[in-house]
């Protein structure tokens, strides 16, 4: 009986590789016999579907073939997907940064209504259900590249996005695969409650489509791990071969998945101490994960499916096999991770210079080799003087690359922290300007009316007097009062013009030119001019001063006038912050740094709180006093400071200690 199965089974795989070979020669003989380039581009699309997880070399090739294709023919949408399909084959062969720029100038394409114009469509597709689909394949795309180089939460927003587009179009497939993944992400934090959720909804909508259905065993596999990790290691196998069923039905278009099914057993056998079916299932993994279209990308260059053989020879007691599959795991880890490294730094490298267009990033992580599992293998291994070192080597080096990794994860989340801060800058900026011109007349009506009713007021007591009417006697107190209530109008009617004039200065691009820029001088000027400023409107101001200038500073090219804006309302407040202060000091500091400039304003004033400094670049907060401060000054020094001259703006502060504002300028702003 288990023969015929077998025999039946072989027959089925064989079947489905001849279909598989015979759609994708039936494609390229349409590639080659196409006379219009609308066949051409589906023809090219099928294909790459077909080498998308079975092939990653050919499957990049043909994307490249697309992409050359799309631009000749101006067609846009064609163009936004094959930027995404390179993107997608880009991550898995560990080029981040490649793939990054990819997706940054598909989103740019498809984001945009305008790309439908003369699109040919896909099938039943029209221009727009086309370019929802690839646009929703763009966010998923992207959400991997997010998963993969650490940023969970990120890769969770853009899975979900591409899932509310998929809606959409009632795209169940890419909901399915979504769903599926967010399972799996859910398993990494050790949250099994949501994982049986996800991968439930991913089972019930593979059920709604017959698209691309090697996917389903993707819910399975998370749900046997899920299980297994539960000790329901019953329905854990169930789930698990029920994987294997659909991976290997499907396993010329997907290679990726009966690779990863084969690791999973291959796992289960070895914690139930089943030695020959460990070892058989390992070998199954890396034959496959071993093939020319697999073996250089990070399934196989991470060293997992060497590490499976190290396991399954040395749960068979082969230390000789053991050893040289550890060896091959260590080695192989070794040279990923640092091309890996590497792939990181330039993809940190290019999310910083795109940091703009970016917007919902926040953090970046890696997984690394559990420490755990070094120690039990020394324990094992003690005796053997050779493999000590090379553990202690990888150890090493592990912990150096960490440290690069915390530096980058800072950066990033800096860098994150300031285009958040932007874009709610750019919000309330347009707010503010739309409010500022709606108000402007009325308020100017108030004004004028107000400074009337004061005359008039005015000469009806006046009137009032002549009549022999007193301004003590009920008539007179009624004038008297009516003055005053006009008074304060007028008053409280300036005092929101001048708020209203902020604003309309806060939405106003600068006309002024860059030029080059001495900004000691400048910095030295308008500390002098605050100083003394602030001495000629309160003759009780006191507060010492001191600069610290780098003397080699060089000049670099900005608008003098808005720099010396921010720099005066800097300076200002730093002065503001030490009233009441013992020993008041505000300095001003410069110094070179990287293809840049710093300037520093410190005080030793009374400091701000966590909560404070999260919104002091907001616009119209402020903690001045009612009537001296409009809340605009800062706001409008960081739009001057990061989108007029491409800089930074950022605050340290402590309370109680003092405040230090730090502008960043770049040597070249556009």
């Amino acid at each position: 009986m288990k023969i015929f199965i077998t025999l039946l089974l072989t027959l089925f795989i064989t079947a489905t590789s001849f279909a598989q070979q015979s759609k994708i020669d039936s494609l390229r003989n349409a590639l080659h016999t196409a006379t219009h380039d609308s066949i051409r581009l589906r023809s090219i699309n099928g294909i790459f579907r077909d080498f998308e997880q079975s092939n990653y070399d050919s499957s990049l090739i043909y994307a490249s073939k697309g992409l050359s294709i799309a631009r000749k023919s101006k067609q846009s949408l064609y163009e936004g997907f094959f930027l995404t399909a390179q993107a997608l084959t880009l991550r898995q062969k560990g080029d981040y940064a490649a793939a990054l720029q990819n997706l940054l100038r598909a989103f740019d394409i498809l984001q945009n209504p305008a790309s439908e114009k003369n699109a040919y469509a896909l099938g039943n597709m029209s221009p727009s259900e086309l370019r929802l689909n690839r646009l929703d394949l763009a966010h998923n795309t992207y959400g991997g590249l997010m998963e993969e180089t650490g940023n969970t939460e990120q890769a969770i927003f853009h899975y979900k996005e591409s899932a509310r587009i998929a809606s959409l179009t009632k795209n169940y497939f890419r909901i399915a695969l979504v769903s599926a993944t967010i399972a799996k992400l859910h398993y990494d934090a050790d949250q099994l409650d949501s994982v049986e959720v996800y991968a439930q909804n991913s089972l019930k909508f593979f059920e709604q489509t017959n698209i691309r259905l090697d996917w389903k065993s993707l819910p399975m596999l998370t749900l046997a791990r899920k299980n297994f990790k539960a000790k329901n290691d019953k329905l854990g196998r169930k789930y698990l071969y029920q994987a294997l069923q659909v991976a290997t039905k499907y396993k010329e278009v997907n290679r990726t998945m009966l690779a990863t099914v084969y690791r999973r057993l291959s796992e289960m056998h070895k914690e139930g101490g089943v030695k020959d079916s460990t070892l058989y299932y390992a070998k199954k993994a890396y034959e496959i994960a071993s093939e020319p279209g697999l073996i250089n990308t990070n399934l196989f260059r991470n060293g997992g499916f060497y590490e499976g053989l190290y396991k399954a020879y040395l749960l068979k007691n082969q230390t000789d096999s053991a050893f040289k599959y550890l060896r091959l795991t260590l080695t192989t880890r070794d040279a990923w991770n640092k091309e890996k490294y590497k792939n990181l730094a330039n993809f940190q490298s290019l999310l910083l210079t795109q940091a703009t267009r970016l917007r919902e990033l926040e953090k970046q992580q890696i997984e690394t080799q559990s420490k755990n599992r070094t120690y039990s293998f020394l324990a094992v291994f003690a005796v053997l003087s050779i493999i000590g070192f090379i553990l202690y080597r990888n150890n090493r080096q592990k912990q150096k690359a960490n440290a690069v990794l915390a530096s980058t994860l800072t950066n990033l989340k800096s860098t994150q922290t300031q285009l958040i801060q932007s874009e709610k800058l750019a919000s309330l900026g347009e707010l503010t300007a739309g409010i500022a011109h709606e108000i402007q007349n009325p308020l100017n009506f108030v004004n004028n009316f107000s400074e009337v009713s004061v005359e008039l007021a005015n000469e009806l007591s006046e009137a009032l007097r002549q009549r022999g009417i007193e301004s003590n006697s009920e008539e007179g107190e009624l004038v008297s009062d009516l003055i005053q209530n006009q008074e304060k109008i007028n008053y409280h009617g300036k005092r929101a013009s001048s708020i209203v004039k902020g604003m309309l200065e806060h939405s106003r691009t600068s006309k002024g030119e860059k030029e080059l820029t001495d900004i000691n001088a400048l910095a030295d000027e308008y500390l002098r001019l605050a100083y003394h400023g602030l001495r000629a409107k309160d003759k009780d101001f006191n507060s010492d001063f001191k600069t610290d200038f780098d003397e080699n500073l060089p000049k670099i090219k900005v608008i003098p006038q808005d720099i010396g804006r921010v720099l005066l309302n800097l300076i200002n407040n730093a002065f503001y912050a030490t009233k009441g202060v013992k020993n008041p000091l505000v300095e001003i500091k410069t110094a070179s740094v990287e293809n840049g400039i710093i300037v520093s304003v410190r005080d030793n004033g009374t400091g701000m709180s966590e909560e404070v400094k999260a919104k002091i670049f907001q616009p119209f907060f402020t903690t001045k006093p009612t009537g001296e401060g409009t809340g605009l000054g800062l706001s409008l020094a960081y739009d001057i400071v990061t989108k007029g001259h491409g800089g930074t703006l950022e605050v340290n502060s402590t309370e109680g200690v003092g405040s230090e504002f730090i502008i960043t300028l770049p040597m070249k702003t556009n």
